[in-house]
Parts: C-alpha cells; structure tokens; sequence
C-alpha cells in the first residue's frame, strides 16, 4: 500500500482499467505505474456498472509506492433524458466524495493532483482541491480538441475543461497537433510534451521468431471514423489483387466491429485474414513479435500506444502522418502516407514485400528505451512534483 504521510500525488483519471473493462486508459495507469517509481501514487476512479452493488470500494495495492481506490455504482437506467443526466451527475459526485473520504480516513498526504484525460473527471476536481489545496496538472490524451474528431463541444465539457485549465500548474500533452489545437480553442498554459509508456519488459525484440508467410499486424478499437479499417481492408484487397501472398491479424474492437469488418472482408474476398478481437498485452506482444509489420491507417490519432509497443518489439510501422507520428516514426522505423491515401499504402506494403525496403530494429528500441520505457518518463513527471 501507498505509504501514509509520505508525499503523493492523486491521480484523477476519465479512464482507467477496471473489472469489466481491463484495457480502459491502461496507458494512464502505465504512466503512474512509471511516476511511482520516484514519488507516491494514488489513484481514484468511479465508474457505473449495471450489476454493481451500489458504491463498493474496491483497493487495490499495486506496489508499496502505488494504490488504487476503485468505486462503482449502480448504472443510471430512466431513459428521460433530463431525469438520467441529474442521476448520473448525483451518482458521479457522490462516488467522488466517498473516494476523498477514504483519502481522508487512511491519512493520504496529496501534495499535487493529476487530471488523466480533462473530462469528466474535471467534474471531481473542485472535491479534492478544496479539501487539499494544491497545485494540479493535466495530462491530455483526448483527440477531441482535433477538427478531424471534432467532439470538443457542448456546455458542460468545455465548462469543465476551461475551469481546469485556468488554474493549472503544466499540461502534459502526447502529439503537437493536440497541443495547437488546444491552444487554438483558447486553452492557455505551460506545456510539455510527454511519451506515453511501454512496459519494455513485455514488448521486447526477439529474433528468429517471425511468421513463415509475411503477416501485418494491426491493434486497435476498430473504431470506424478514426482508424480507417475500410481503407485498410481495400489496400490489403488491391495488394493481393497484385499477386501477394500474406497474412492479416486484426487485433481488438467489440463483437459488432469485429463482425461488421468480417463481413467487409469477405465481400472483398480477402484471403488469410484473421479479426482476433481483444487480447492481453502478453498475447499482443507475442503477435507483434511475429509480424513482419504493423498497419495504422488512421485518419487521426495523438501518440498512438499501439506504434510505441511495436517499437519496441522491433516492428516496422506502415502508418498515417497523423498526430505526433511524423515527429518520431522516420525512415529507420517504417513508412508514413498522407491520410486516406490507400493507393500510397498498398504501394508501400507491396515494396515492403518485394524487399525494396529495410528498416533497423536496433535502433526503434533503443528509440523506445531513451523515450518512452517506464523510468525515463517516470522521472519526467516526476519533476514537476518533486522540484
């Protein structure tokens, strides 16, 4: 457990694995994971869950340094819109203030607070800074703020979010195109780019293992606007339509995604492709090791995990000049297309295949070790609470 007294930094987090949903902002729990290296971490989270027994607390020590206090309630069910709003608001506070209670009862020192994603978890700030006073921080992975997403909107987020960064001490943000567009919507502050983690004990390079038959890799939510899976699907499509021989795994998204691009697939009658659904970080580490290359044809993204996983793996990155990838991903590391391009990407893929192109694994992991394992970032964030 998270000693008592010493210094601590309170995570609040809009997402965060739990029970029913492991994989949920696991990139945030990755980077207190890295900050409790070098100070004391706490995380709090509420979430709904139609089965829950209403406002169970759930601890969790993770290491003497880190703990989480998990609260969930009872899933708001009126369909009256108004009605459902005020319930979730009621239910979303309450669960808050029980989580600062429990703070208060096992004598927590925060000394600075941490807001994981600005919205909704902006809601609970005012909660723990008034009990505590002091300094907070933001660390922004949301792609909202971004045109191509275009979901920073609506009374209540930008509310949240303006009183969040009003007072803020620095805002850690993932891909410069975040950051302007943040700026641009008026949100003002000290910022500092920061690399979200890879657990380098998991996704490591390994030699001599890969798949007989050439096999791209791609590791997503399949979400439909933002990772282009269509697009993907017609370049793999016109690849074979060439004369190429080669393996797809599609890795994550919920059974209706998962069908839904099944079904896209076999319209094409594209052959040896595979739509896994969700895997453990394990079960994706051992499947990037395999392949000979990651697909993210996204239309938009910030510092996609995913890219810095295969890194590491020694992976080579067909991708998108989308986020903060054309800051890092150069010609060492794999290729980038202009967003949409599918002529591009099936040309790139079908010279990767021919042997025209070769990318160093030496050095995507050294790129990984100097910038985005556990201690390097750790002791990045750690600055700002320990100065």
């Amino acid at each position: 457990m998270a000693q008592t007294n010493a210094p601590t930094v309170l995570f609040l987090a809009s997402w965060y694995p739990t029970p029913i949903n492991k994989s949920h902002g696991i990139f945030i729990k990755n980077h207190a994971l890295a900050l409790s290296k070098f100070i004391n971490v706490v995380v709090v989270y509420a979430y709904s869950n139609q089965h829950a027994a209403n406002f169970k607390l759930h601890t969790n020590n993770i290491n003497q340094n880190f703990t989480e206090y998990l609260i969930e309630y009872k899933k708001v069910s009126s369909s009256i819109p108004i009605i459902s709003q005020l319930q979730k608001t009621w239910c979303f506070k309450k669960a808050y203030k029980l989580l600062l209670q429990t703070l208060i009862t096992n004598k927590i020192n925060v000394t600075a607070i941490q807001l994981n994603v600005v919205f909704p978890a902006a809601i609970s700030l005012p909660i723990f800074k008034n009990y505590y006073k002091v300094k907070h921080t933001i660390f922004e992975h949301w792609s909202g703020y971004l045109p191509e997403d275009g979901n920073y909107k609506g009374f209540l987020i930008k509310h949240y979010t303006k009183k969040a960064f009003a007072q803020v001490s620095k805002i850690f943000y993932v891909s410069e195109l975040q950051k302007h567009a943040m700026q641009i919507q008026g949100l003002k502050g000290n910022y500092q780019l920061m690399y979200n983690v890879v657990n380098t004990n998991v996704f490591t390079f390994t030699k001599n293992v890969k798949n007989v038959i050439p096999t791209f890799l791609h590791v997503s939510t399949l979400d439909y606007e933002q990772k282009n899976i269509l697009g993907t699907l017609n370049s793999l499509k016109k690849l074979q339509q060439n004369g190429f021989i080669f393996n797809s795994i599609f890795v994550g998204g919920d059974e209706a995604k998962k069908i839904h691009f099944e079904q896209y697939a076999q319209q094409l009658n594209i052959r040896n492709i595979n739509f896994v659904g969700n895997k453990t970080q394990e079960e994706i580490a051992q499947l990037m090791q395999q392949a000979q290359a990651l697909i993210l044809f996204s239309n938009y993204e910030n510092m996609p995990v995913v890219v810095l996983e295969a890194l590491a793996c020694g992976l080579p990155i067909f991708a998108s000049k989308v986020g903060q990838l054309p800051f890092f991903v150069n010609e060492n590391f794999g290729v980038l297309v202009d967003i949409g391009n599918e002529e591009q990407l099936t040309n790139q893929l079908q010279f990767f295949l021919e042997g025209k192109l070769v990318f160093y694994s030496e050095k995507m992991v050294e790129f990984i070790a100097n910038n985005a394992a556990f201690n390097v970032v750790g002791k990045k964030l750690a600055a700002e609470y320990l100065m």
